[in-house]
C-alpha cells in the first residue's frame, strides 16, 4: 500500500507550504538516518502530490478561459443581431413613413407634403378609411421588432456577466496556480539538497516504484470485448509524442511548442488524424474506459477525480508519455503515483 504523507500534505496550498518547510527541518535534523527508504518514498509522494494538484488547476484553466471565449463569442454575436435589428427597424420606419406620405397625397388630392411628423401622420393613418389594415399590420411588426431588441439586449447583458464570472474564475485558478508553483519550487530545493545515502534512497525508491508498474502492465494485453481494440492509427500518435520529448512544459501555449498534459495527448491523436476532447476532464468522460490491468498503446491513462488532474499517452511495457509540470517537460517514464482510471481512442 501506498504510503501516505502525513500530515496529509498538498489538501491546500497552505498545507503544502507548511509540509515543505517541516520536512526541511526534518531532513536536516536526521542524523543519523533511521529510515531512508520511507523518508525517500514521502519526498517522492509530496513532490507527486503536487504535480497531481498543479496539473488539475491547469486543467480547471483551460475550461474557465473556455467559458471566458465562449461567453465573449456570444456577446459579439447578440451585439451583431442588435445591429442588424435596429437597422430592420429603421427600415421598416422608413417604409411605413413613404406609405403615410404616399397616402396622404392621395387622399389631400396630391398636395405636396413638405414636412411629415410620423405620430401625426399614424394618427392620420389610423383615421383615414383606405389604410386602417395596413396601419395595423405595420405597427405588429415595429412592435415585434422592438421587443427583439429588447430580448437581444438582455441576452448581451447576459453573456457579458458569464464572460466576467468566467473571466475571474480564470484569474482565480492562476493566482492559485502560481502559489502552488512557488511551493513546488520549495520541494524541489529541498529534494535538490538530499545527498549522499539519502540520495540514493530516493532513486531507488523511484527504480522500485518503476519496477512495479512494468510488471504490473507489462503482461499480455487482456481483452475487452465491450470496448474494442485501440484505434489503429495509435502508432503514429505515439510517434508524436515520441518526437516532442524535451520539449518545454507550459499552459499557454499548450499544444506546441509547449505542450501541458491535455494538450500533449490532443495533439498526437490530431496528429493521427483524430480528434479527441481537449481538457483532462472532458476527455475521460468522452472516450470509452478500460480496466488499468488491459491498457494497450495509445490508450490515455489518466489522475484525479474524474480524470481532472492529469493525462499520459500510454506506449506500452508499464511507460507513458506526459508533460510533466514536476520536471518540466515532455517526458518518457514509468507510470506513476495512482491513476484512477484509463481511456481508449477506438
Amino acid at each position: 500500500m501506498k504510503r501516505q504523507v502525513a500530515p496529509r500534505c498538498l489538501l491546500s496550498i497552505a498545507a503544502v507550504l507548511i509540509c515543505s518547510v517541516t520536512g526541511s527541518q526534518a531532513v536536516a535534523g536526521a542524523a543519523p538516518i533511521d529510515d531512508k527508504r520511507e523518508q525517500a518514498a514521502a519526498l517522492q509522494d509530496q513532490i507527486e502530490a503536487t504535480d497531481l494538484e498543479i496539473g488539475a488547476l491547469g486543467e480547471k484553466l483551460h475550461a474557465a478561459e473556455a467559458r471566458r471565449d465562449a461567453a465573449q463569442q456570444s456577446v459579439e454575436d447578440a451585439e451583431q443581431q442588435a445591429a442588424r435589428a435596429k437597422q430592420e427597424v429603421e427600415r421598416i420606419l422608413g417604409l411605413v413613413r413613404e406609405s403615410l406620405a404616399t397616402l396622404y397625397r392621395r387622399n389631400t388630392g396630391g398636395g405636396v407634403l413638405s414636412a411629415l411628423d410620423f405620430d401625426e401622420s399614424a394618427d392620420l393613418l389610423k383615421r383615414s378609411r383606405y389604410a386602417e389594415a395596413q396601419a395595423a399590420r405595420d405597427d405588429k411588426l415595429i412592435d415585434q421588432l422592438r421587443e427583439a431588441q429588447e430580448d437581444l439586449a438582455v441576452q448581451r447583458s447576459e453573456a457579458a456577466q458569464a464572460r466576467d464570472d468566467a473571466a475571474s474564475e480564470r484569474d482565480r485558478i492562476a493566482s492559485a496556480t502560481a502559489a502552488l508553483e512557488a511551493a513546488r519550487v520549495g520541494q524541489q530545493a529541498l529534494l535538490d539538497q538530499v545527498t549522499g545515502e539519502l540520495a540514493a534512497a530516493v532513486e531507488a525508491e523511484r527504480a522500485r516504484r518503476a519496477e512495479a508498474t512494468r510488471a504490473r502492465f507489462s503482461g499480455p494485453p487482456v481483452p475487452t470485448p465491450d470496448v474494442g481494440p485501440p484505434n489503429g492509427s495509435a502508432a503514429q500518435a505515439i510517434a508524436y509524442a515520441r518526437a516532442v520529448i524535451g520539449a518545454g512544459y507550459s499552459k499557454n501555449p499548450r499544444m506546441g511548442p509547449t505542450y501541458d498534459c491535455s494538450g500533449l495527448t490532443t495533439m498526437a491523436w490530431r496528429a493521427a488524424g483524430v480528434s479527441i476532447p481537449t481538457v483532462s476532464n472532458t476527455q475521460y468522460a468522452g472516450l470509452p474506459h478500460v480496466p488499468l490491468n488491459a491498457v494497450q498503446p495509445g490508450d490515455l491513462i489518466f489522475w484525479g477525480p474524474g480524470g481532472s488532474a492529469h493525462v499520459a499517452l500510454y506506449i506500452g511495457g508499464g511507460q507513458i508519455i506526459d508533460a510533466s509540470s514536476s520536471q518540466n517537460q515532455v517526458t518518457q517514464r514509468s507510470i506513476w503515483g495512482d491513476p484512477i482510471g484509463a481511456a481508449r481512442v477506438t
